[in-house]
């Protein structure tokens, strides 16, 4: 994958940010919120699964972070380390970041990455007031 050489050459930046909302909203209790001047965190229960980071301290990349299995980080940054790489702060906790600022973007991988997180995230069982009455 080519990447570009700095966010500003990023094919429709705002379009692929709506999409990734959208893809995030489609699951189950997620609300998305701003972080930051240009970030997004999605969040299930007001945990947070995922980020939209858009140049994230002078990086150049537009990617989305979300949490991954165990092991899954190591292997992906391994087999493609220009599209995938260990994301500062949460990379440490076996979070996977992922740039989606390349010339085409795979969605149907996108959303697969937004369905683990979420599941590793989203609580068990229902929550709340009524949670446990029949």
């Amino acid at each position: 994958m080519t990447n570009p050489r700095s966010p500003e050459d990023s094919p429709d930046v705002e379009g692929r940010r709506n999409r990734l909302v959208e893809l995030s909203e489609s699951l189950p209790a997620v609300e998305v919120e701003r972080a930051g001047a240009l970030h997004l965190s999605m969040k299930v229960r007001k945990k947070i699964f995922a980020y939209y980071a858009y140049d994230h301290h002078g990086d150049g990349r537009i990617a989305v972070l979300c949490k991954a299995p165990p092991g899954e980080q190591a292997a992906l940054v391994a087999e493609n380390p220009g599209r995938y790489f260990v994301p500062p702060y949460v990379g440490a906790k076996g979070w996977i970041g992922f740039r989606i600022d390349g010339p085409r973007v795979n969605w149907r991988e996108v959303k697969e990455r937004l369905l683990i997180a979420h599941a590793m995230t989203a609580p068990n069982k229902p929550t709340g007031p009524r949670a446990g009455r029949r």
